[in-house]
């Protein structure tokens, strides 16, 4: 792990916030090379993104915040000094949902249509991301005795807790990577081109990134340690979310149909 990147005196470079940028910049890009497609000019795009940005970060934040509460409240964590700290990705994409559906109205695409395209950028940059969580030492798994455990720790910026420094554990960072990156292919080589031959409906390259993240998701967090807040047992705040996101796809796909008619 190399949770600093670049130090130079007192200005240190994270390597999570460079892989983190590193997964919006491949992301942005690829949609900007669909542009065409997504139905937008080049005014219409940056709007899109900035606003799309901005309610990833809003909705990710709050729901950090929710799950964490007892940190907050007993003075552990900071709602300003610990800003640059902690998002839950789910919370990210229901904020971006939420922002792209009321700036629809403002720029007059078709949600469904973009919906698609972002179902593609989304895994592989969050497959970077996750990168700059092993780094980082954060989202780490349970111990194993696995030949591919990885142990964390050993530098001061490591946010792994030092009771489990040089102890194997569970590369969930990585997990979660591939499993990005095997969804990112499946829906960009298969799904998205019948899509675009109207072979299937529009939104179904959307609704399947959400089942499959979703599906992987709910089975990799059996195999995280880290302390993630507030939980609802039998499971974690993650996978009732992941179970909720697969039960809306199944609704969804289950009245809409995935064929055109």
């Amino acid at each position: 792990m190399h949770p600093i990147l670049i130090a130079l005196g007192p200005l240190h470079l994270s390597t999570y916030g460079a892989a983190v940028a590193a997964g919006y910049l491949v992301a942005i890009l690829w949609l900007k090379s669909q542009m065409a497609a997504l139905g937008l000019d080049e005014n219409g795009f940056w709007r899109l993104i900035y606003c799309l940005f901005f309610g990833a970060i809003v909705g990710g934040k709050l729901l950090y915040w929710a799950v964490s509460y007892r940190d907050i409240l007993d003075g552990r964590l900071s709602l300003v000094g610990d800003f640059r700290y902690g998002f839950v990705f789910f919370g990210g994409v229901l904020g971006a949902l939420a922002m792209g559906t009321v700036v629809k109205f403002w720029l007059g695409f078709s949600f469904l249509a973009v919906a698609d395209y972002i179902g593609v950028a989304l895994p592989f940059g969050h497959a970077l991301g996750r990168l700059g969580c092993l780094a980082a030492g954060c989202c780490y798994g349970r111990p194993t005795s696995l030949p591919w455990g990885i142990a964390l720790g050993g530098d001061p910026a490591s946010v792994t807790p030092r009771e489990l420094w040089g102890i194997p554990l569970h590369p969930t960072q990585l997990y979660e990577s591939a499993a990005n990156l095997g969804i990112g292919f499946f829906l960009l080589k298969v799904l998205l081109p019948r899509v675009k031959c109207r072979k299937l409906v529009a939104g179904t390259v959307f609704l399947a990134y959400v089942a499959f993240y979703s599906a992987a998701r709910f089975v990799i967090e059996f195999f995280r340690f880290d302390d993630r807040g507030a939980s609802l047992p039998p499971f974690s705040i993650s996978q009732w979310l992941a179970l909720t996101g697969i039960a809306a796809v199944a609704v969804v796909m289950a009245r809409r149909g995935v064929r055109p008619i």
